[in-house]
């Protein structure tokens, strides 16, 4: 069992509330919440969606909604409201909760997670963008993932004072040198939603386009869930059975094994926040394949520990995949500049930098 870094002291002030992250729920808020978890003693949390069809999810918002109300009505020691957000109606749902707890006068964080909150913002109505920015100025504290995001929220007008950076948070490694394998191959690794955002058909093209230079040199291994049977179905048609497999949705053991077993990890998002799965590779020693979009610059930087590709520019990614084809001696040296910088993702960093925020908040 992990030591808990917030004690119970403190926790029992806190009032968090999100998507449902039990039973591997799929989803970035999901995954942080799920690893926080293990390091806040008795965490008071409620889940405000789950993935089900449009009924369930509003019985399992009203549900929340109600007990969140007559917690703060009851408990006078409950002091925060921490608020786990994406765009769209997970915003909606979650600016109801942030006049809820100024209704009931309690300190209010809003977290904000989405990768494609800038376009949620500048795709919106007038009227709409005035509700949300009325919405971010009236919380306490607005959390974000990183210096380009604080810089965009203090540009649409968010006081800089109430913006404060919580990075990400990453497991620590359990590395296992067992799960390597020396076939001569570089072993690439792709884990996330399976789909156009997250470029996963972007690299299949692009393997395509240059199977004869890559054929018995490459391997590439996908997890994740969502289209899988269009991804399924795309290998086929540009005839990869013979480089490309595709694992399903990964967690537990599964995959530790592929995070030891993999050289490179490759993710050429069209948009992000700090995805999680970036930071867990970093943990393990590998160097990075993505795209300079939300946060990833701030941790990934080119000939560094890996390289950042054009979204949707295949011929970038296949250049990226050969360079480590070509000098596989960059693999452990960029590796480690990537497992140096993964340091301040790790719980221990984290948590205390969040214990910190609420601390400031409550004395405040």
């Amino acid at each position: 069992m992990s030591e808990k870094i917030i004690k119970k002291e403190l926790s029992k002030k806190i009032l968090m509330a999100g998507n449902y992250f039990k039973n591997h729920h799929p989803g970035g808020i999901s995954a942080v919440v799920q690893y926080w978890n293990d390091y806040i003693e008795d965490l008071q949390y409620y889940p405000t969606y789950k993935l089900s069809n449009v009924v369930v999810r509003a019985w399992w918002f009203a549900f929340s909604y109600l007990r969140l109300a007559l917690r703060m009505l009851m408990d006078k020691h409950a002091a925060v409201l921490h608020l786990h957000t994406a765009a769209d109606g997970s915003f909606w749902r979650k600016a109801q909760l942030v006049e809820l707890g100024g209704f009931f006068n309690r300190k209010v964080v809003m977290h904000v997670h989405a990768s494609r909150f800038k376009d949620f913002f500048n795709e919106s109505s007038e009227k709409k963008r005035a509700w949300i920015l009325h919405t971010l100025q009236s919380v306490d504290k607005l959390i974000v993932l990183s210096n380009s995001w604080k810089d965009w929220f203090e540009q649409i007008g968010v006081p800089k004072e109430k913006i404060v950076v919580l990075h990400n948070i990453t497991p620590y490694p359990q590395k296992n040198s067992s799960a390597s394998v020396n076939d001569g191959k570089v072993h690439f690794l792709f884990m996330g939603e399976i789909g156009p955002r997250k470029g996963v058909f972007d690299i299949l093209r692009a393997m395509a386009k240059h199977r004869t230079e890559l054929i018995g040199k490459v391997e590439l291994r996908i997890g994740g869930n969502r289209n899988e049977d269009q991804l399924r179905q795309l290998i086929k048609d540009e005839h990869l059975e013979d480089m490309v497999f595709f694992e399903g949705w990964v967690g537990g053991e599964k995959k530790i094994h592929l995070l030891n077993w993999m050289d490179v990890f490759i993710l050429p998002s069209y948009n992000e926040g700090l995805p999680i799965s970036i930071l867990e590779a970093m943990s393990y020693g590998c160097p990075i394949i993505s795209t300079p979009v939300g946060g990833i610059p701030e941790v990934v930087e080119t000939d560094v520990n890996g390289v950042l590709v054009s979204p949707g520019n295949m011929d970038e990614i296949y250049s990226a995949m050969e360079k480590y084809v070509r000098n596989k001696e960059q693999i452990a040296i960029e590796g480690l500049e990537s497992e140096k910088k993964s340091k301040m993702y790790l719980p221990d960093y984290v948590l205390n930098e969040l214990k910190h925020i609420y601390e400031s908040i409550i004395d405040a």
